[in-house]
C-alpha cells in the first residue's frame, strides 16, 4: 500500500499551473491512479465522444445525461432497416449523428428470397440521405454468428455491397469483425477501402498495426483486455477512437470515460490530453465540424 497525493490542475492569473494537493489516502497505487484521473475528468468536464453506440436503444433521459456528462458528440449505428430509420430520427447534427447499414447478425436473418430487397431498400436510405449520415454502419463479418459457408457468404454478400456504395459516396464504413479479422482487412484492402473504423477492436497487436499502417481507425470499447492494453500502447493515438458500444457494452455513452481512461494508462498520457486527442479524431474521421457536417 502507498500513499497516494492527488492533484488537481489549476490555471492561475499569470499562466502558471498550480499543482494542489487535494487528499492524501493509503490505497493501492492502480486504483489512486484511476480515482485521480476521474476527479480530473469530472473536475475539469472534458469534452468526449463516443464513436459507435445505438442510441435508439436508449432513453432520452440518458442520452441527455451523457451530453450533460461532456459526451457531445456520439455516433449512433443501425443494424437494420427499422433502426436505420430511427438513427435518423433521432439524430440532431448537434451532439447526435447517424450511421446507416446492415450489421452481420441481422444479415443472416434475412432470407435468401429476401436479401437483395432488403439490401436495396437500405441503401435507397443511404443514398437519399447521404448529406445528413457519417458513416455506413454498423457492417461486417461475424464468424462466432455464421456457423456454415452459407451464412458466412450471405455475410460477406451484404458487407461487399455497403462497403461499395460507401466507396461511391465518399463515406466511412464502421466495421464489426468479431472473430473475422484477417478476412475484413483482406476485403478492405482488396476494394481500396481508405476510411474505415474498426469498431469495437478485438484483433491482436499485428492486425492493429496493419490496420494503422492503412491509415483505418480503431475503436477501444470500455472493456479492459491484456491484448487490448497492448494495442493500445503500440498504436498511434492518431489512430484511436473511443466507443460505448452502449448498451451492449456500455450502459450508456458515458462509458467512453473508462475507454479514455485505459488508453491514458496505457500510453502514460493525461487523460485531458488523451479525451481532447480522441475527440479531435472523431471529429475529423467522421468529418464533423462544430455543431454540423464538413460535407454539404
Amino acid at each position: 500500500m502507498s500513499i497516494t497525493a492527488y492533484y488537481r490542475i489549476t490555471y492561475d492569473a499569470v499562466d502558471a499551473y498550480k499543482y494542489i494537493p487535494i487528499i492524501a489516502v493509503y490505497m493501492p497505487e492502480k486504483l489512486a491512479v484511476k480515482e485521480m484521473q476521474k476527479m480530473e475528468l469530472q473536475s475539469q468536464k472534458l469534452e468526449m465522444a463516443d464513436s459507435h453506440c445505438h442510441l435508439d436503444m436508449l432513453d432520452t433521459a440518458s442520452i441527455m445525461d451523457s451530453i450533460s456528462y461532456g459526451v457531445l458528440t456520439m455516433i449512433t449505428n443501425g443494424i437494420n432497416y427499422y433502426t436505420n430509420k430511427k438513427a435518423l430520427e433521432i439524430s440532431d447534427h448537434k451532439h447526435v449523428f447517424p450511421a446507416i447499414g446492415i450489421d452481420p447478425d441481422t444479415a443472416i436473418q434475412i432470407s435468401d428470397e429476401d436479401l437483395d430487397d432488403e439490401i436495396n431498400r437500405n441503401i435507397e436510405l443511404i443514398k437519399a440521405n447521404s448529406s445528413r449520415i457519417v458513416s455506413i454502419g454498423e457492417i461486417g463479418l461475424d464468424f462466432k454468428k455464421a456457423s456454415t459457408f452459407e451464412l458466412v457468404a450471405k455475410q460477406r454478400t451484404v458487407f461487399e455491397r455497403f462497403v461499395d456504395v460507401a466507396i461511391e459516396l465518399g463515406l466511412p464504413v464502421s466495421v464489426h469483425s468479431r472473430d473475422a479479422m484477417d478476412t475484413v482487412l483482406e476485403i478492405l484492402k482488396e476494394k481500396k477501402t481508405e476510411l474505415v473504423h474498426l469498431h469495437f477492436f478485438e484483433g491482436n497487436v499485428q492486425q492493429a498495426k496493419e490496420a494503422e499502417r492503412l491509415g483505418y481507425m480503431i475503436s477501444i470499447p470500455p472493456l479492459e483486455s491484456s491484448k487490448r492494453m497492448h494495442v493500445m500502447k503500440d498504436v498511434a493515438i492518431d489512430h484511436l477512437l473511443v466507443e460505448s458500444d452502449a448498451p451492449a457494452a456500455g450502459k450508456t455513452p458515458k462509458d467512453v470515460e473508462k475507454s479514455i481512461r485505459m488508453i491514458a494508462a496505457a500510453k502514460r498520457m493525461g487523460i485531458d490530453k488523451v479525451a481532447e486527442t480522441i475527440t479531435q479524431n472523431t471529429k475529423s474521421f467522421f468529418k464533423i465540424h462544430g455543431r454540423g457536417l464538413m460535407r454539404s
